[in-house]
């Protein structure tokens, strides 16, 4: 995927090293702009050392009228220039925290392309709802646990999570790849991050939030999916230590087996053979009263 990145100089902060750390996983951003006026800041502000930096091309506008955001305008007509000029870009990158971009995005994503807004919790619903993904800047500077602001911003609750991925569950046969049923909760909730509720990785926080409802399975390396943990499960659960028990017993019975057929084996002792009788060994002779008489 190739992005246009737009920062809105004022509205942003000027840490984009850890927003470029971020971009990485999203994929190429060939244009990137930085709207402002840099004639009003001294050559040490942070932006033009992170200009210089990460190759961003800063794109001067001036302050035509007091009060008036100029600045605002020039990133929209910047927006527009990139979106029909540069046809080989699949979407935009705002970084912003401002509503007033939300007709913008609103023209990317009717012309088929993705956007990506990154700002600050107290971002406006109209804006967040504009992009197809929206990530809060302070889960990329912070990398702790995020708590929930006092700010008027709500992250999405478990229960609403899991409506949605029962819906896809249930279109799937009870089954769904882990990156499909992400998706599926972003279209509704383009807010949505696992860093909101403490985790860093998608598998920890559907295996902790869900353990009760859900299994989660690794079919290959780093490929997951999603399906209904139910009775079944827990019968499979039961079974598995009786095969083990019944393995076991078999094992042991062979051995017993083994020992019989090796007793059984072992030859009888051989009685010992009388001796024969000798050759001068005299007859005994019976004397019978009839041969007498003769």
């Amino acid at each position: 995927m190739k992005y246009a990145l737009l920062i809105d100089s004022e509205n942003a902060e000027p840490r984009m090293d850890e927003v470029f750390q971020e971009l990485t996983k999203l994929g190429d951003t060939p244009i990137r702009y930085l709207i402002g006026n840099f004639t009003q800041i001294p050559q040490t502000h942070p932006w033009l050392k992170i200009a210089q930096k990460h190759a961003i091309t800063c794109v001067q506008t001036m302050n035509f009228t007091k009060g008036k955001n100029s600045l605002d305008i020039s990133l929209v007509i910047e927006g527009m220039k990139v979106l029909y000029e540069k046809t080989f870009i699949d979407g935009v990158i705002i970084v912003a925290s401002d509503s007033d971009y939300t007709p913008l995005a609103r023209e990317w994503r009717n012309a088929g392309k993705e956007v990506i807004g990154i700002g600050r919790k107290l971002t406006p619903e109209s804006y967040r709802a504009s992009c197809t993904k929206f990530i809060y800047s302070e889960n990329i500077y912070n990398k702790k646990t995020i708590e929930e602001e006092d700010n008027g911003t709500e992250i999405v609750s478990i229960e609403k999570i899991y409506e949605i991925i029962e819906a896809v569950l249930n279109e799937n046969n009870g089954m769904a790849q882990l990156s499909v049923i992400v998706e599926s909760i972003r279209k509704a909730y383009t807010d949505f991050d696992v860093r909101n509720y403490g985790y860093q990785k998608a598998r920890d926080f559907f295996q902790a939030s869900f353990n009760n409802k859900l299994k989660l399975t690794e079919e290959k390396k780093n490929s997951y999916f999603l399906s209904f943990r139910d009775k079944l499960d827990e019968e499979v659960r039961i079974v598995i230590p009786l095969k083990e028990e019944k393995k076991a017993i078999k094992k042991e019975t062979k051995k017993v087996s083994k020992k019989e057929v090796k007793k059984a084996s072992t030859k009888p002792e051989k009685k010992k053979a009388s001796k024969p009788k000798s050759a001068n060994s005299k007859p005994k002779v019976t004397i019978v009263e009839d041969d007498l008489a003769l």
